[in-house]
């Protein structure tokens, strides 16, 4: 079966990061918006100080000064086409779970942030030329990233990884998909790309994002994709497809999901002050409110366990 490649559009967005309401499920943004820059990453829309009038909770009011220690400001890569947690809303912000969950950890910690959109190919690129300091987009950790970048040491969020076919396909395990010869699509450099290697499930790779992928599928190109199933069934419900594709078996990882900073000093610092105002968000009942304003709603619950 041929797989259709897609291409991915980077969006041109931008947001600045500490100066939002995270409740309202946008961010407002002030100012003109200035040329984009050459490359894969966009350039910024500043705001001012004075857009932060709300904060995600009661609870989530700055009770401790900045640490000199900290940057008085970041750029955040992210890319946001990878609904509910990184995406661009109807007023043309870059919005979501990720980045709600960033604005409220840069706000408690003094600095200012401002959000870049890239490519995914080029998003840790990005990160490691110090284009940008920090990337917030589902990372998760491996051996090899992190040879490169500092990851925060705790977790915001956990995922369930699913396969994901047609409503109507008679696959219901790895290996009804293996035995089927069914053909999955996969973004070089994936982690799923590795569990399809390691299972003999036939792939072709392709550059794209969830919506691309479900289109893959609806039409025939590809029998299957990997991916967080709150992310389709979100895409799905709003589009108007929900009920057309299923996700098969158990999850296939449960994976912690990890700020990512460079592999230097102020890194270093950023990944540690991060780790703690995650655990902070989690036990004022800050995530589980991000949660239920962006995803399914469930608890975020149990990050400790994610602490490394």
């Amino acid at each position: 079966m041929k797989a259709q490649i897609i291409k991915k559009i980077t969006t041109g967005l931008t947001l600045t990061a500490v100066t939002a309401s995270l409740l309202s499920g946008c961010a407002t943004q002030n100012g003109s918006q200035p040329a984009p820059e050459t490359g894969t990453g966009s350039a910024a829309t500043d705001t001012t100080q004075a857009d932060a009038t709300e904060s995600a909770t009661e609870s989530a009011t700055d009770t401790t000064s900045k640490d000199p220690a900290l940057p008085d400001s970041i750029v955040i890569g992210c890319m946001p086409d990878w609904a509910p947690f990184d995406y661009v809303d109807a007023d043309g912000n870059i919005t979501g779970f990720d980045v709600a969950v960033t604005l409220e950890a840069c706000r408690r910690l003094g600095i200012e942030g401002k959000f870049e959109a890239y490519e995914w190919a080029a998003l840790l690129p990005a990160l490691e030329s110090g284009r940008v300091q920090m990337v917030a987009a589902q990372i998760y950790r491996s051996d090899e990233r992190e040879e490169k970048f500092y990851f925060s040491n705790a977790p915001y969020y956990k995922n369930d990884n699913y396969m994901v076919v047609r409503a109507d396909e008679p696959a219901e395990t790895v290996q009804d998909v293996i035995d089927e010869g069914l053909t999955f699509t996969c973004e070089a450099g994936e982690l799923y790309e590795q569990f399809l290697i390691d299972n003999n499930i036939k792939f072709v790779y392709f550059e794209g994002n969830p919506q691309t992928s479900i289109e893959n599928v609806l039409a025939g190109h590809s029998d299957g994709f990997l991916a967080v199933w709150d992310t389709v069934d979100n895409i799905l419900k709003e589009t108007g497809k929900e009920g057309s594709l299923k996700h098969i078996g158990e999850p296939l990882a449960s994976d912690y999901v990890y700020s990512v900073f460079r592999k230097n000093d102020e890194g270093e610092a950023l990944a540690k002050a991060f780790s703690e105002v995650y655990l902070e968000m989690e036990a004022d009942g800050t995530l589980t409110k991000l949660s239920e304003e962006y995803l399914s709603g469930l608890p975020v619950e149990g990050l400790e366990n994610g602490v490394r």
